[in-house]
């Protein structure tokens, strides 16, 4: 499998206030493609794209997942998805934004999008995480599929949930090359469901589009995560998040593992059998660190 290694962690280390340390890896379904995007931009991975901010006020995280029905009209769904994020990294870099509306930053951001001269088309699914730094509580806005877990001592604190219309049909934000498209599927990013939750040192944040989540069930993760525990050392993160991409990947081509995603499948009476997703598949993971004030 095709890895880049991306040792991330905020830039901003003032004493006392928290940070995230980060890593990121991702993989395409079509690995021809992976491999030409990784020459291209370090910012997708197939039809998924990420980004990742810090500020002296506020860490900011986010993927978004391009959806592919657009192919069948020639439309790339990547480049709307990395067009969001960059839209979102551009606003989470202003001086004023402190990390504690995430929605806000989704709705500012794709109202740039549709503003723009030669639109980006497309749709795609969005999950941001922010942490605010000075009272150390983590901001989400969740629309669609993707998602985040906030693991500590082992043990699952907070989980996203899912947004559907009806079976692998998550909630998208939508730019179409035609008004009079109606029956395109458009939600609004007023739609995202947003929570807050106070984190502490130690604690891992996981934030990834639905190729990890519909391929590895959470006992798995959970199992994975587990030892990482107060992990600040950044290349044992990102071993750790390149052993769940090759995990998803792995479990994504089997014929025969019952995926989250075939339970979902059969809980929705459609004929899927059992099996993995082959998806694009983009993770973020995060430990967070909060320095000693003297």
């Amino acid at each position: 499998m095709f890895f880049t290694y991306r040792l991330l962690s905020s830039t901003t280390k003032t004493k006392g206030l928290p940070r995230l340390i980060k890593a990121i890896q991702g993989s395409s379904k079509d690995q021809l493609a992976d491999d030409h995007l990784h020459m291209i931009d370090d910012h997708r991975y197939g039809e998924d794209s990420w980004f990742v901010s810090s500020t002296p006020k506020a860490e900011t995280m986010g993927v978004a997942d391009g959806v592919g029905g657009w192919r069948r009209l020639g439309i790339d769904s990547g480049l709307f998805a990395q067009e969001l994020m960059t839209n979102c990294s551009e606003f989470a870099e202003q001086p004023q934004y402190d990390g504690s509306d995430p929605r806000q930053l989704l709705i500012d951001s794709f109202d740039q999008m549709k503003k723009m001269s030669g639109k980006v088309c497309g749709s795609s699914t969005a999950c941001l995480v922010t942490l605010h730094r000075r009272d150390c509580t983590l901001h989400s806005a969740n629309l669609g599929d993707s998602g985040f877990m906030v693991l500590r001592n082992g043990k699952v604190l907070h989980r996203s949930d899912e947004q559907l219309h009806g079976f692998n049909t998550p909630y998208q934000l939508t730019v179409a090359p035609e008004p009079g498209m109606d029956c395109i599927l458009c939600d609004s990013p007023q739609q995202a469901v947003t929570s807050h939750i106070n984190v502490q040192q130690g604690d891992l944040v996981l934030l990834a589009t639905d190729g990890l989540f519909d391929n590895v069930p959470e006992s798995m993760l959970v199992r994975h995560l587990q030892p990482l525990h107060g992990e600040t050392r950044m290349e044992h993160l990102q071993h750790a998040v390149n052993r769940l991409v090759d995990m998803a990947k792995t479990l994504s081509l089997s014929n025969t593992f019952q995926s989250p995603f075939a339970l979902k499948a059969k809980a929705s009476n459609m004929n899927y059998g059992v099996g993995g997703k082959p998806d694009d598949i983009t993770v973020i993971l995060a430990s967070v660190d909060v320095p000693d004030k003297d």
